[in-house]
């Protein structure tokens, strides 16, 4: 029942934060549609979405980092799967850095398969020379394992960086958990809201 309990917290945390707050960043065009499908639903049933425009939230895992064309986002940050938000056709850019990186993103396009993603992304690099996307893609390959940091009261609570429990007060312990893999879906976003990242 605790661990109920404590789940229901951090998705009622983490629906409030969705919530416009002073300090987000806007990217490309509004989003319009009120109901937000979670991430993890779409990773898992992908044929119920591919053709279909969303609204999801996640959290910023990874990005290009040749000219902020694409992110890679995480229903949660212990998640072993991410999904890619391709900018490719629109005059979309994320700052490059660590500005974007680790926050939570709500965003809006339309899920499309790995293969229309690719063609995309071929069509977009023919374009532009990203060698330092190349070096990150290498960097990704090397490393199999990534450290989060969970509360051993409430494992729900799951953050990038030691702390505190917010719902305990408890010392957050390290764990190392596989390096996520690419979902076999990718969003072709639209817009998006970076949110502001909270205080540790």
């Amino acid at each position: 029942m605790r661990r109920f309990v404590s789940a229901s917290l951090v998705v009622l945390a983490l629906a409030a934060v969705v919530f416009a707050q002073q300090g987000d960043k806007n990217y490309g065009e509004p989003l319009t549609i009120s109901e937000i499908t979670p991430l993890a639903d779409i990773i898992a049933s992908p044929e119920e979405y591919v053709g279909k425009e969303v609204r999801t939230v996640g959290y910023v895992y990874e990005m290009c980092t040749g000219s902020g064309c694409w992110i890679g986002v995480m229903p949660s940050l212990a998640s072993d799967k991410v999904v890619r938000i391709a900018w490719m056709q629109t005059d979309v850019r994320f700052p490059i850095g660590e500005e974007t990186t680790g926050h939570l993103v709500e965003l809006q396009g339309k899920v499309i398969t790995t293969e229309q993603e690719a063609e995309a992304h071929a069509e977009h690099m023919a374009e532009a020379e990203h060698e330092m996307e190349h070096e990150q893609a290498e960097e990704a390959e090397a490393a199999e394992t990534r450290t989060i940091y969970l509360c051993p009261m409430h494992p729900d609570v799951v953050q990038e960086t030691e702390g505190r429990c917010p719902l305990c007060n408890m010392n957050l312990v390290a764990k190392e958990i596989p390096v996520p893999t690419y979902a076999t879906i990718a969003i072709e976003g639209i817009g998006a809201v970076v949110k502001v990242k909270p205080e540790k």
